[in-house]
């Protein structure tokens, strides 16, 4: 393949040069509109990306690629073509410099006529229209070892991702891109969970390994040494609301006072047999899931107990959330999420069922008018053969559902994209975001539906 020079602009040019040359070996050449409905894209897309104007995402490019390579025979290539790995990397290259140069571009402030403020959700979309993109944000994070879990800041403006690779990344919530260079260092195993605490100044991780790293937001360091759960893995991560408190679940909960983030003080250790992640109410309750079907709430100021568990699973919980203003928690167990009232730790309403898998998370929005369940497939046989089609199917146990909670019922159909198990998800500030994270190497934002 061509090679451009070196520069974002250079290697963008030639690789639309590539493609063009690609059309132009074909025994008939396709319009775009051709083009863009065998790709499953807008034709102005294909337009922009044939003539050089921009670099889409990897699953854009790759289905203009395979369309191009197969068009004649009325359908498009596979994923097995042999020159499909050439045009990765080529694609990947070229999105490395498009990051360099994005980070080391001068800043632009878009004016939009007739307005001066836009919220979150609506600067994502206009830099999505900019760009030449579809609304639907193409996924982010390919080739980084699966996405584990994910967490926006307290302004909604960087997400971090943890990684497979020992990495975690900081992303431009906006532009969507990375946010410079992974924070790499103290992790020796994947990383499968990350949380900012709630002024934004720190961000947790936490790994296979048992370890937990705190990070320093604004100079992108590490502060101080590893921490370690008492067993097993780091796999989930917490803050208290008033910073001063460091969670981290691996068997139990071990606490740490964080007053000094760069010497944290170990101060003790919750719970047992922990199957769900840690919830945290803005009151100072920790809520813990445990496989015994129960759930414990404690009390963080007292470390202590609050009355006796939660009993309404028959088995393992494996989810659990607060709502804004703690009066309400939801629990998880298989496929059904249960509803508690907290000041009388009661059940109430009917419990909400219709997931077809297994809920791995459950969160509410900041605004407390949507609660949302992850859902990851059950174990079951593989049923693959050896000549099954490789295309891509959305499997609605690999979804997000997403309820309204004013009337628990469903706020949008199942949320659908991800090839793999989504094993992190999070709500930005202004609550009409959701980013998910998922095994198969995808971080996707989705822009959720505002409740009537």
């Amino acid at each position: 393949m061509a090679v451009g020079g070196g520069t974002y602009q250079a290697e963008r040019a030639a690789s639309a040069a590539e493609l063009r040359r690609l059309r132009g070996l074909l025994s008939q050449r396709p319009d775009l509109k051709q083009i863009a409905d065998r790709a499953g894209v807008a034709a102005s897309t294909v337009s922009a990306v044939l003539n050089g104007k921009t670099h889409p995402g990897v699953d854009v490019y790759m289905a203009l690629v395979r369309v191009l390579l197969t068009f004649d025979t009325g359908g498009t290539a596979s994923q097995s073509h042999p020159d499909i790995p050439l045009w990765r990397e080529r694609w990947r290259r070229v999105q490395e410099l498009k990051e360099q140069d994005k980070i080391t571009r001068p800043r632009r402030q878009t004016a939009v006529p007739g307005s001066t403020a836009h919220g979150l959700a609506e600067q994502v979309v206009l830099s999505a229209m900019r760009r030449g993109d579809r609304i639907q944000m193409f996924p982010m994070a390919d080739g980084l070892g699966g996405v584990w879990d994910v967490a926006f800041s307290p302004d909604g403006r960087l997400i971090a991702t943890a990684h497979g690779l020992r990495t975690v990344q900081l992303w431009d919530t906006i532009e969507q891109r990375r946010f410079g260079s992974a924070l790499v260092g103290g992790h020796v195993e994947q990383v499968q969970t990350v949380r900012f605490s709630p002024d934004g100044k720190l961000l947790a991780s936490g790994s296979a390994d048992g370890r937990i790293m705190l990070w320093d937001v604004a100079t992108r360091q590490s502060l101080g040494e590893p921490l370690t759960v008492s067993s097993g893995r780091a796999w989930t991560v917490a803050f208290s609301p008033d910073n001063r408190l460091l969670l981290g679940a691996g068997r139990t909960v071990r606490v740490w006072n964080i007053s000094a983030p760069d010497r944290p003080e170990a101060i003790t250790k919750l719970g047992g047999n922990l199957s769900a992640g840690l919830a945290v109410s803005a009151g100072g309750l920790l809520a813990t899931g445990h496989g015994d079907g129960t759930v414990q709430l404690w009390d963080l100021a007292t470390f202590e107990k609050r009355d006796s568990a939660l009993r309404g699973h028959t088995a393992d919980v494996t989810a659990t959330a607060f709502s804004p203003d703690g009066k309400l928690l939801a629990t998880a167990s298989r496929s059904v999420v249960q509803l508690w009232d907290v000041s009388s730790q009661t059940m109430f309403s009917e419990p909400l069922t219709g997931c077809a898998g297994i809920i791995q998370t459950i969160s509410f929005s900041p605004d407390g008018r949507l609660l949302t369940a992850v859902v990851r497939p059950a174990p079951r046989a593989q049923t693959g053969t050896d000549d099954e089609d490789d295309e891509e199917i959305f499997d609605p146990a690999h979804a997000v559902h997403v309820w309204e909670t004013s009337s628990w019922i469903a706020a949008c159909a199942p949320l659908l994209g991800h090839t793999g198990a989504i094993w992190g998800a999070a709500f930005s500030s202004d609550s009409r975001l959701f980013s998910t994270g998922s095994a198969d190497g995808q971080l996707r934002l989705w822009i959720l539906p505002a409740p009537g």
